[in-house]
């Protein structure tokens, strides 16, 4: 189990995890350096540095597997909604595609205007993001999908574009309207303009901030709010989601301090999408988390950052395998996550797409629970597995019909 602890409640022993996003990085008040706690001369150390908080690993001897412990928690939070009825994946990916580049190309476009002090172009983002909303709707494993396979060179675009798809993805999970659907997707897509104001040399800085670097940092929610309140059509819901996502539960975010009471639904939906996507993107100078332990860090942040039950919630709207997914079975082949599974989140729908050896092989498109349903037992997921460490593109595996 990981959990966020206080520096105070650190002991030798205990193991920090690894997080590699900058998100964490460059907290300065977040301990990240991964490894096992020796002596109370190092909590020293780390609480004199001015550290204030770190994730630990928590092991129990007999603890089932992560993906275990993460079904019985989605066993735990009660029934799902109900399923609908969704467009074939291999229908859908190809649309999801083209929605997701315009949506790209509407993000360079608001991201430029906004450096140059010009008004962004509301309508043409409400225009752009409709159809990731139509999309979500049709199949929203598709935009999932698509999320994972952005370059690190587009970081800085790719990712407004993956919190705009997956808040979109999440909301549609929770029954909203098309019409809160398009603007939590806006908000979504234009949630860090507000970084457009802050100087490049801090935003482009790999090492951790200092205190006066992190305090502009933590302007950038309310420089976005400025930046979009100056075009007077942009709807308050939309401006406070942008002003307030990197708020927290407990009230220690920032601008405001809102506690989750004070904190707008589409902002609270935008902040687990945030983390999310930057946890699990590649960059230039750093690999990404996979999607399950981010899952599992996210959760650890229950109560403090987010409510318990909505990062329940989204855990089981993305499933513990969530779409694009490199996956390891039971038969030493590998396959990608095609489509999560609510019900049942251990036995998606994946396609086998390589031998033992990491070979490439014809893929072949298994449902995991209907061939439980049927006695075909003796084949399962053992882990998720990190397609950068192999050198796998699995753009072609996602992308293309069979």
């Amino acid at each position: 189990m990981i959990k966020k602890v206080a520096i105070d409640e650190l002991k030798p022993g205990m193991e920090i995890v690894r997080l590699s996003s900058d998100v964490w990085e460059h907290l300065p008040n977040l301990y990240t350096v991964p490894g096992v706690i020796r002596s109370d001369a190092q909590i020293a150390r780390i609480r004199n540095e001015g550290f204030r908080h770190a994730f630990i690993e928590v092991r129990v001897p007999g603890e089932p597997p992560l993906e275990k412990r993460l079904d019985q928690l989605l066993k735990e939070t009660g029934e799902s909604p109900p399923v609908r009825e969704r467009v074939p994946f291999e229908e859908e990916i190809e649309v999801a595609q083209e929605a997701y580049e315009k949506v790209m190309t509407q993000a360079h476009r608001v991201i430029h205007d906004a450096k140059l002090g010009r008004k962004v172009d509301y309508a043409a983002s409400v225009e752009a993001v409709d159809e990731i909303v139509a999309s979500a709707v049709r199949n929203p494993n598709t935009l999932l999908c698509l999320s994972k396979l952005s370059r690190f060179d587009d970081y800085t675009y790719s990712h407004c574009i993956n919190v705009s798809a997956i808040a979109v993805v999440f909301g549609e999970y929770l029954g909203l309207s098309h019409h809160d659907l398009n603007q939590l997707g806006v908000a979504g897509l234009m949630h860090d303009l507000g970084k457009t104001a802050v100087p490049e040399r801090i935003i482009n800085k790999r090492a951790r901030l200092n205190d006066n670097e992190f305090a502009e940092i933590k302007r950038h929610p309310e420089y976005g709010f400025e930046i979009l309140k100056k075009q007077e059509t942009v709807p308050d819901e939309i401006l406070l989601a942008v002003r307030d996502h990197h708020e927290k539960f407990n009230g220690s975010g920032y601008p405001g301090h809102r506690t989750r009471e004070g904190t707008s639904p589409l902002a609270r939906i935008i902040s687990l999408a945030d983390v999310y996507d930057a946890l699990t993107s590649d960059r230039s100078y750093k690999d990404a988390i996979l999607p399950n332990k981010a899952l599992a860090i996210m959760y650890g942040m229950r109560g403090q950052d987010f409510d318990p039950l909505e990062v329940q919630n989204f855990i089981k709207c993305l499933g513990i395998f969530p779409s694009g997914s490199l996956v390891k079975l039971s038969s030493g082949f590998y396959g990608v996550v095609y489509e999560s599974n609510p019900a049942q989140p251990l036995l998606p729908k994946i396609k086998i797409i390589l031998d033992q050896d990491l070979h490439p092989i014809p893929s072949e498109l298994v449902d995991l629970a209907a061939r439980h349903a049927m006695g075909g037992e003796d084949l399962e997921i053992l882990e998720c597995a990190d397609p950068a460490s192999y050198r796998i593109n699995l753009k072609p595996y996602l992308t293309r019909r069979r």
